[in-house]
C-alpha cells in the first residue's frame, strides 16, 4: 500500500527552498501566453517559485529569457508585468545590457579595471514556445522543450488549438501550499463529493486517470448525454494542467508563492472570441474552481494543525498522486 507524502512536507521552508532548485529550476515551466510577446521589444516579468523572470521578444523576432537580476546589485531590468521596451537598462542604478545579456556599459564606472563585461553579464535561461504558450528553463539542461514534452503534443493535437486564441487570464491566491491543489488535480476521486455540477455532466464510473511512460497525467471520463463537458483533462509535472474542449481550453499554471501559498493562473483560449462564449466558460470553471479552493484550503489547515499523518493511496483512483509524489521525492535532493 503507498502511503501519501509525509505532511511536513506540504508545510516545511527548508523542503520548499529545496524543490526551488531541485525541482522548479531544472524543468521546462509554462511561463506566458505566445501573444503577450508576439512584437518586437515586448516583455513579460514575472516570479516563477520566487525567481524573477523576465522573457521578451528582441527586435528581428527571437524570443529571449533572464532572470531578471541586476549583476551589480540586484536591481529589476524591467518592473514586474509586462510592455515594450526598446533597451535593457537596469531600473536601479542604470547598467546597460544587450539583447544578448551582455553588460554594454556600466553607468559612471569609467575604466575601472575590476569591472570586467563578460563576468557582469545578466544570466540567461533557455525559452521555447509551443502550442500558443512559452515556456521557460531557469537551470542548465540538455533536452529540447519538444523532447520534455514526450507523447503530451499527440494527444493535445487532436482537438483544434491551432484556432484557439488567447483571451482572458483569471489569478487566483490559495492559502495552501502547492503541491496540496496539484494532489487535488490528479485524482477524480473526490469528484461526486464536491463537484456536483460536473458529476451531473460526467459518467463517473467511466473516469479514470493514466500516468503514460512518458510522464504526464491523462484523466479520461465519459460525458452524460448532452453535456458540454466533453474534452480532455492532462497535467505536465510539476505545475502545467490543459483543460481542452472542442472549442477552446484553459490552461492553469500551478505556481508557488512561498511554502503556504500558490497563484493559481487560469489562462482561457477560446476559438470564437465571441464575448458570450468567454463568459460562459468563465462562469463554468469559476464554479468548479470555487470547489476546489474551498477543499484546498481546508486540507492544508489540517495539515497545518499537525493532526494528519499521512493516509494510504487509493490504487484506483490515486495512481496519478502517487506519481507525482514520488517522482517529487526523487528529484529533491
Amino acid at each position: 500500500m503507498t502511503i501519501a507524502l509525509d505532511p511536513h512536507l506540504y508545510r516545511d521552508f527548508d523542503w520548499y527552498q529545496r524543490e526551488r532548485f531541485s525541482v522548479w529550476s531544472n524543468q521546462w515551466l509554462m511561463f506566458c501566453s505566445e501573444s503577450e510577446v508576439a512584437d518586437d521589444g515586448s516583455y513579460v516579468a514575472a516570479e516563477i517559485a520566487d525567481f524573477p523572470v523576465v522573457v521578451a521578444r528582441r527586435p528581428g523576432g527571437e524570443l529571449v529569457g533572464f532572470l531578471n537580476v541586476c549583476p551589480h546589485r540586484a536591481g529589476p531590468i524591467l518592473w514586474p508585468g509586462q510592455g515594450v521596451t526598446g533597451n535593457l537598462v537596469c531600473r536601479y542604478h542604470g547598467w546597460a545590457f544587450n539583447w544578448g545579456g551582455d553588460l554594454v556599459s556600466a553607468r559612471d564606472f569609467g575604466d575601472s579595471p575590476d569591472l570586467c563585461p563578460e563576468q557582469r553579464s545578466l544570466t540567461t535561461i533557455d525559452v521555447a514556445s509551443w502550442c500558443g504558450m512559452v515556456f521557460i528553463r531557469i537551470g542548465e539542461g540538455t533536452s529540447s522543450l519538444m523532447d520534455d514534452l514526450g507523447g503530451l503534443p499527440a494527444v493535445v493535437e487532436q482537438f483544434p488549438v491551432d484556432k484557439f486564441r488567447f483571451v482572458r487570464r483569471m489569478v487566483r491566491t490559495l492559502e495552501c501550499n502547492w503541491k496540496t491543489y496539484v494532489d487535488n488535480y490528479l485524482e477524480g476521486y473526490h469528484v461526486q463529493l464536491i463537484h456536483p455540477s460536473l458529476t451531473r455532466a460526467l459518467d463517473m464510473r467511466t473516469y479514470r486517470v493514466s500516468v503514460p511512460e512518458d510522464g504526464y497525467c491523462h484523466h479520461t471520463c465519459d460525458t452524460t448525454e448532452g453535456s458540454p463537458s466533453g474534452g480532455a483533462w492532462l497535467f505536465r509535472y510539476p505545475n502545467l494542467a490543459l483543460n481542452i474542449y472542442a472549442d477552446g481550453m484553459n490552461v492553469e499554471r500551478i505556481i508557488p508563492v512561498g511554502a503556504n501559498r500558490t497563484h493559481v493562473v487560469y489562462d482561457y483560449y477560446s476559438e470564437s472570441g465571441s464575448e458570450s462564449d468567454i463568459e460562459a466558460m468563465l462562469a463554468m470553471s469559476n464554479v468548479v474552481l470555487d470547489e476546489d479552493q474551498a477543499m484546498c484550503e481546508q486540507v492544508q489547515r489540517a495539515i497545518d494543525s499537525g493532526a494528519y499523518r499521512g493516509g494510504p493511496l487509493s490504487p484506483k483512483h490515486e495512481i496519478a498522486v502517487a506519481w507525482f509524489q514520488k517522482r517529487l521525492v526523487d528529484e529533491v535532493h
